[in-house]
């Protein structure tokens, strides 16, 4: 056992014998002192760096000012807003220590919500790493709070935070955690270090954690920030979401934990495969290589792993490198070639389940590739207890749990067994894998329950922007709805045809698909991380997302007329990342929804909008429509 083990253990038998409260869990975390909490990879030399030491000190002195600006107020919640940057993990503290309650406001959610929000819980105060939109409160920035002196604070440490759920369903929910709550969590790493000790696996003393996921997110705030600071990891902080300087920061950085969403793993995945396609030979070895390496891992896992990497060493270097210990996919499914490949190729992909409401509740530990394949989200922790009703919904219970909920600004008991909607199955190994939501099953023509989960996972459609399997208006029959670009070439409609037949002949008979339907109208939301049925349903109902039952029925792209040097260059590097021809680039086209890009992506032209004009853009900017005209419109406002 390596001595960040021991320190690991140290710490979880110092807070099992606690009060549980998160002044408790703040002092334990602060005792890690000289060791290197925070990297902003934006920077450069010390300044980049922060310590643990160095990290209290400015939480005190940011709790002061929070005092003194709120005049000495507590017992209150304060809305905390900010994209990752250390200084969200400070101001996060720092209003627990001012005596107050920090709700996390998700930047993906509509301002209208999150003001909705802070007046339900009787917020008057938003804090922000850097600015923040009116959400109707004072807004105190860090900076303003680091500025001056302030006496010290003497008021009640604060026991909890609250946050809202990702916005997948119809409802409005705010959760509360407390202390006991998060230090149930905690403590659940105790089994998981016995199960796989490569989950707090340290290397050369440390662990090294990319800070990718957004903290105000559960998966981000519990799975990264408040396990691994307690762990006394180092949280590095990428310069932008560009992938490539993601990857270089995974490389320069040596991070051993990655924690994403399968967006990210996908476009890795993507990115392999497509440049493996342009050369048949590649293609070839790639695939046999992934063969091997999945049947060498399979009968022996350490030596199959260290010869994976042998074999795709030149693959690694050019995506994480080779520090990489542990990696978690979470916040909705992944799909089963993805995890294929990451493993193939040598990386420790598992899969983890969680919800706004649960926590974090279980991560498959697997330590043989075969088992990790199965996609199946682990058992349960030893904080909570799951259990399949008899329409096969999981229900969770245990202390892990949130300890309030509020449901369209109404307390919402959570009872014993909370319901979590999710279809799960139980293996004979007590691991439970995700079948699909309760709330999306489509009753087939002789009454049988049919679960669309299980007609999406068999297409693979290369030229859609978006697809889902749902239920019609009466949600009695399954129909396909694709999102396609604007432009598509009589070649690559052609291709999307011959993909959806390839899958709807793989269906069995219940679950044919009864009707293909097509859109421009995006069905994802920028602020979801998968489809929502329900939503999807209303809209289509609501003539919002149009749909139309032929390719023939596209739409002509615009064909641009006189324009300036600006938008003509702008036009040229949407078409550069998104690999398509300038002409496809509409000047009203949605980057994401309707030219198909994907976020990261968005990032990348975020970063070489900076890089080429000197602009920086923020990410969740809602003044601007993510199109052409309006990307020339603010340049031409903003550059020097």
């Amino acid at each position: 056992m390596s001595s960040f083990q021991k320190q690991i253990r140290a710490n979880c038998r110092r807070l099992a014998d606690s009060p549980r409260t998160m002044e408790t869990i703040y002092n334990i975390i602060f005792t890690h002192g000289d060791k290197v909490m925070t990297v902003d990879a934006s920077l450069v030399g010390a300044s980049s760096r922060k310590t643990y030491r160095q990290a209290r000190e400015e939480i005190e002195r940011a709790a002061r000012g929070i005092a003194l600006h709120t005049k000495g107020e507590t017992g209150k919640f304060i809305g905390l807003y900010g994209e990752n940057k250390p200084q969200w993990m400070i101001l996060f503290w720092a209003i627990l220590k001012s005596g107050n309650t920090p709700y996390l406001i998700n930047l993906r959610q509509p301002a209208d919500f999150t003001a909705d929000a802070l007046k339900s819980l009787g917020a008057t105060v938003t804090v922000c790493v850097e600015n923040a939109p009116d959400f109707g409160t004072q807004t105190i920035s860090y900076q303003t709070l680091m500025t001056g002196d302030a006496p010290i604070v003497h008021a009640p440490f604060a026991d909890g935070f609250a946050l809202s759920t990702s916005g997948t369903t119809l409802s409005k929910k705010i959760c509360v955690y407390t202390g006991k709550n998060v230090a149930a969590q905690i403590l659940n790493v105790m089994g998981m270090m016995k199960e796989n000790p490569a989950i707090v696996k340290d290397r050369k003393g440390q662990i090294r954690h990319l800070t990718f996921l957004p903290l105000y997110h559960i998966f981000g705030l519990e799975a990264v920030f408040l396990w691994y600071s307690f762990f006394g990891s180092t949280f590095v902080f990428p310069p932008d979401m560009n992938p490539e300087h993601l990857l270089r920061t995974v490389r320069d950085h040596e991070i051993t934990h990655i924690f994403a969403v399968p967006l990210l793993w996908a476009a890795v995945e993507k990115s392999v495969r497509k440049e493996a396609s342009k050369d048949p030979k590649t293609q070839k070895k790639l695939e046999t290589g992934l063969k091997i390496s999945r049947t060498l891992q399979g009968i022996f896992p350490k030596l199959g792993q260290k010869i994976a990497r042998i074999l795709f060493r030149d693959v690694q270097a050019k995506l994480f490198g080779d520090s990489l210990i542990f990696c978690i996919s979470g916040g909705s499914p992944i799909k089963p070639s993805t995890l294929e490949l990451l493993n193939g190729v040598g990386y420790h992909l598992c899969n983890g389940y969680g919800m706004s409401e649960i926590g974090i509740t279980s991560v498959d530990l697997s330590k043989n590739i075969k088992d990790r394949l199965l996609a199946t989200v682990g058992r349960p922790f030893s904080s909570v207890a799951y259990r399949i009703d008899c329409d096969g919904r999981l229900l969770v219970k245990g202390d892990s749990l949130c300890g309030k909920m509020t449901v369209d600004g109404l307390d919402c008991p959570m009872g014993e067994w909370f319901n979590t909607g999710d279809l799960m199955t139980r293996n004979e190994k007590g691991q439970y894998r995700i079948s699909g939501r309760a709330s999306d099953l489509v009753f087939g023509d002789e009454g049988e329950n049919l679960n669309p989960d299980l007609a999406e996972q068999v297409f693979s459609l290369t030229q859609a922007v978006n697809f889902t399997v749902t239920g019609d208006k009466d949600n009695e029959k399954l129909i396909l709805v694709v999102q396609i670009p604007n432009g598509l070439t009589k070649e690559q409609k052609a291709l999307l045809l011959q993909e959806i037949a390839d899958g709807t002949g793989k269906l069995p008979p219940a679950y044919q698909i009864k009707e293909i339907y097509f859109t421009f109208d995006p069905i994802l939301s920028p602020r979801e991380i998968k489809v929502s049925r329900a939503r999807l349903r209303r809209q289509i109902t609501e003539g919002t997302v149009r749909l139309f039952d032929s390719l023939g029925d596209s739409e002509p792209s615009e064909r641009p007329a006189d324009e300036s040097p600006l938008k003509a260059e702008l036009r040229g590097i949407f078409a550069e990342i998104l690999e398509i021809p300038p002409e496809d680039v509409t000047d009203t086209g949605h980057f994401m929804n309707d030219l198909g890009g994907s976020s990261l992506d968005y990032f990348t032209l975020l970063g070489k909008i900076d890089e080429e004009y000197g602009v920086t853009l923020e990410f969740e900017m809602e003044q601007f429509s993510y199109c052409l005209n309006d990307f020339a419109r603010i340049i031409g406002e903003k550059r020097p």
